[in-house]
């Protein structure tokens, strides 16, 4: 049994297309997205219908950018509010998405199989304790049980953007990274090939190179960087550098931005300045 596992794609139309030809050329026996296909980036409908087009059996899993857009559709968010800026973004994606964002509710948010003989996997976005809850290479053995929760042979998860591969308690866990935008300083696309034989899983993390530039002009000729809001111009930075801004930049001035302190465009600004 051979599966290929990947996520985070955030709408990356040209490391998708690559990444699906590598897939592809490896010929696997299920291809699994595992959440995270749509926002944070520009073209979510065009990598919706791609995926669909050239893997009609393709299993989608929801993630936290899936929930994100889903949460458009209960309205209550005024575009003149100073706060409205932080969500401004995933209001583009749902826009863009269109009627296709109803399909979103009805992908599950794990798969989950106990009755291979040694090959028991469960897959998702996070963890065990919510997609939101993610498992990186400097996450403490502590944490690990209740994230894991009941064993199985294979936990792939994602999320994190950061790939890994690492055993625990006869786990092999492993975060696939990402397809969009990868935070591990390395630029190229990154997911999961998984092979079950013998009675046991291997695991491999493989990268793709795709065209970068290409990427981060699709960012402006898609409209999302002018009309997405500030937080934009940060995960363009990201997928320049391979590295978390979106992340710290939230810690430092999300609180300050819903007390009305400070405007999204401003914090950004700042943010850039010191970065």
């Amino acid at each position: 049994m051979k599966i290929a596992v990947m996520s985070d794609i955030h709408g990356n139309l040209p490391a998708l297309q690559q990444v699906l030809d590598d897939v592809e050329r490896w010929a696997p026996d299920e291809v699994i997205v595992n959440g995270d296909l749509v926002n944070r980036g520009p073209h979510s409908l065009a990598c919706l219908q791609l995926l669909q087009q050239r893997l009609p059996t393709v299993r989608l899993l929801r993630g936290n950018h899936e929930d994100f857009v889903l949460s458009c559709d209960d309205g209550g968010h005024d575009p003149e509010h100073y706060a409205y800026d932080l969500r401004r973004f995933t209001h583009w994606t749902h826009a863009q998405l269109g009627a296709a964002t109803a399909a979103l509710r009805d992908w599950a948010d794990h798969i989950d199989l106990s009755e291979l003989d040694g090959g028991a996997l469960h897959i998702t976005h996070g963890s065990r304790l919510g997609n939101r809850d993610g498992i990186s290479p400097r996450t403490d053995e502590a944490d690990l049980p209740a994230k894991l929760g009941e064993r199985r042979d294979l936990f792939i998860t994602s999320h994190t953007h950061k790939p890994m591969v690492r055993e625990f308690n006869g786990t092999l866990l492993v975060n696939t990274g990402s397809v969009g935008s990868p935070f591990d300083d390395d630029a190229r696309a990154c997911y999961g090939r998984f092979i079950f034989d013998a009675g046991r899983w291997r695991a491999e993390v493989r990268r793709v190179g795709y065209d970068k530039a290409r990427a981060e002009r699709d960012f402006a000729t898609s409209g999302f960087l002018e009309q997405g809001g500030a937080l934009t111009r940060l995960m363009l930075d990201e997928l320049r550098h391979s590295r978390m801004y979106l992340g710290p930049w939230m810690r430092r001035y999300h609180t300050a931005v819903l007390d009305g302190e400070i405007t999204v465009a401003a914090a950004v600004e700042e943010f850039l300045c010191s970065a």
